[in-house]
């Protein structure tokens, strides 16, 4: 069945017509695949914005996703019907920091999970480092802290710079940023706030602040008088850390904590959004439970233009399918269905499923796909490598903080990669933020008694070692995922966490908390150092949950881009990887809401096109 471009065809308007909470509704298969303008793999903040921009414009738009509308039971419940479970590796196989992690998963012989470095029961097997995806309308919008802090200016300038493309600069990025807002916490008409968009955002600390005045703890204090902050403790705990001048990201700082929420305090996520494009009754049909497995392409050089164009999405429809969903029973197979882009795909898996997507369908290193005999369609040498990621591990002490609020902070070590602010901190009494594992385990590590933990969430990162491959050519299998942490080149990452984990050593020392964690057993030197100690523990509890890059933007001259200024993938045309996965390199220390920014960005790009007859010509028509 052929859609008609810019109208709303038979299952357009019949996408309008069904209620929200039947999106996951099956969409019939046609003996002739369906048609539609455009072809989205993937609903978070990245393919669920560039579909709802297009549909909203009058295009047909097809939007596939793997998971269903579950909402699942909230922030830190990872439960199967919200995520897929993902076990990775923190170092390459051989290297004697693999595996030492302190909060591995295992699985027992009962089927249980049990969480440690040794000690599983007999005939457990290592799964691996846990690291969850959202797998659910919204992706990982869905499950993630909702922490909404805009990454520095240098960040978008560095995409600028290696693109050559002023869009993204800082200060456009600024105006892309007033465009989605829709802040729920400052007044009306505050400079560089967005009041009328549809992402929201909200600040917890401003709601306690009107109800009646902030106090900060003895450790809030102590950031205070480190950092040179003259500001009154209340007004500190409220600070936003999204203002926009000149000195933001030289700033050390206490500040209030910016999420993506509703005025009431319910998450926002992509989802909102698209529901909220199917009410208004926009030309977007969302196809759940449809795992993607493969992008098609017209290789002929003559129907669709001399290079290969992406021309549909072949997807399997079906319940739990994948690997790394929990639920999948052994024989899930699900319905093999086909649907036709007249225009474009986009590809939107995130930051492990984008270059797995684009690996199956024969774009990338050609002596990777040559193991499995995928045909090559374009190597490109970068799909899945410069995996990134923020370095996090909790700094954990004993005794007690005190009375008042811990709030968040961001402050310059001394060892800032890009000579600004980079590191972040959150913490709080009996607040060890460790990474993740599966709910429900059978044993997970003791914590220490009375424990005060402050986390590291670093900034400006500079590793991109890490990687993404295949593991043979099954599209339902998982990918093999290595962070390679600390690889030759990253040396300021370390660096930076020493610093603050010296630094907050010496701080629970003035207050009176004993520090544990990282262990000093020969004590530590004047400045809170602990040599080698440090770097060996710093090596093994390092975590991170914000992967990037693995189809990075790059400049025409770069071998490693898989993309060029406009998220087009280079060598081939009508495909385009608008998600986390795009990153020339890691936006900051929370990258959801600039994943929102890139998404809007590209969808201004494609508009722009379309408007000045510069898009790729229909195919197929």
């Amino acid at each position: 069945m052929m859609l008609p471009s810019r109208r709303k065809g038979a299952l357009g308007r019949l996408s309008q017509l069904i209620s929200v909470a039947l999106l996951c509704s099956p969409v019939a298969q046609a003996q002739t695949p369906a048609v539609y303008d455009y072809v989205v793999v993937g609903s978070g903040p990245g393919g669920g914005v560039v579909a709802v921009n297009l549909a909203k414009a009058g295009y047909s738009v097809f939007l596939i996703e793997a998971g269903d509308d579950n909402p699942g039971r909230g922030f830190g419940q990872y439960t199967p019907t919200v995520t897929w479970d993902f076990y990775v590796k923190h170092y390459p196989e051989g290297d004697p920091r693999d595996n030492t992690y302190s909060h591995m998963t295992w699985l027992t012989p009962e089927g249980r999970y049990w969480v440690g470095t040794t000690g599983a029961p007999a005939g457990s097997k290592l799964l691996g480092v846990y690291y969850p995806r959202g797998a659910t309308l919204g992706g990982s919008s869905m499950i993630n802290a909702m922490v909404t802090w805009l990454p520095s200016d240098s960040d978008w300038n560095y995409h600028a710079n290696v693109t050559g493309d002023d869009s993204w600069r800082a200060e456009n990025m600024h105006k892309i940023f007033v465009k989605i807002e829709k802040n729920n916490y400052a007044t009306r008409g505050t400079a560089n706030h967005g009041f009328d968009g549809f992402f929201n955002t909200n600040m917890g600390s401003m709601a306690q602040a009107r109800a009646g005045g902030l106090t900060g703890n003895r450790v809030m204090t102590e950031y205070a008088k480190d950092f040179g902050n003259t500001q009154s403790m209340a007004d500190l705990l409220v600070r936003d850390p999204n203002e926009i001048n000149p000195q933001r990201d030289q700033t050390s700082s206490i500040y209030g904590l910016v999420t993506h929420q509703y005025a009431n305090g319910n998450r926002y996520s992509s989802r909102d959004y698209i529901q909220q494009a199917v009410r208004d009754r926009a030309n977007l049909t969302v196809s759940m439970t449809s795992l993607a497995t493969k992008v098609l392409f017209d290789t002929s050089g003559t129907k669709c233009g001399s290079q290969p164009r992406a021309t549909g999405v072949e997807y399997l429809f079906g319940k739990s399918l994948y690997a790394g969903d929990n639920r999948r029973t052994a024989n899930a197979k699900g319905e093999k269905r086909t649907v036709l882009a007249r225009r474009e795909v986009i590809v939107s898996g995130g930051a492990f499923n984008s270059p797995q997507l684009l690996l199956l369908s024969g774009i990338g290193n050609k002596t990777e796909l040559a193991k499995f005999n995928i045909t090559v369609i374009k190597d490109l040498p970068g799909v899945g490598q410069n995996l990134m990621d923020n370095q996090e591990m909790p700094i954990v002490g004993t005794g007690s903080g005190g009375n008042g609020m811990a709030g968040v902070a961001m402050y310059k070590t001394k060892h800032p990669a890009h000579g600004e602010r980079d590191m972040f901190l959150m913490g709080g009494q009996g607040f060890m933020f460790r990474g993740f594992w599966p709910d429900n385990p059978v044993r997970v590590p003791t914590e220490p008694r009375q424990p005060y933990g402050v986390s590291m969430v670093k900034g400006s990162s500079v590793n991109n070692k890490g990687w993404v491959k295949l593991k043979s050519a099954d599209p339902t299998e998982t990918p093999e995922i290595n962070f390679n942490h600390y690889a030759p080149g990253s040396e300021m990452d370390l660096e930076a966490m020493k610093d603050t984990v010296a630094w907050i050593r010496k701080l629970y020392g003035r207050i009176g908390i004993t520090p544990v964690e990282p262990p000093c057993t020969k004590g530590a030197d004047a400045n809170g150092y602990c040599g080698q100690e440090d770097i060996d523990w710093i090596h093994k509890q390092t975590f991170g949950h914000h992967p990037t890059s693995t189809c990075r933007i790059g400049g025409d001259n770069d071998p490693g881009a898989v993309l060029d200024s406009k998220a087009r993938v280079r060598g081939v045309s009508g495909l385009r990887v608008v998600d986390a996965s795009a990153f020339a390199r890691i936006p900051g220390v929370f990258p959801s809401v600039s994943t929102f920014m890139l998404s809007t960005l590209i969808s201004e790009f494609m508009l722009q096109e379309l408007k000045d007859g510069k898009a790729v010509p229909v195919c197929g028509a």
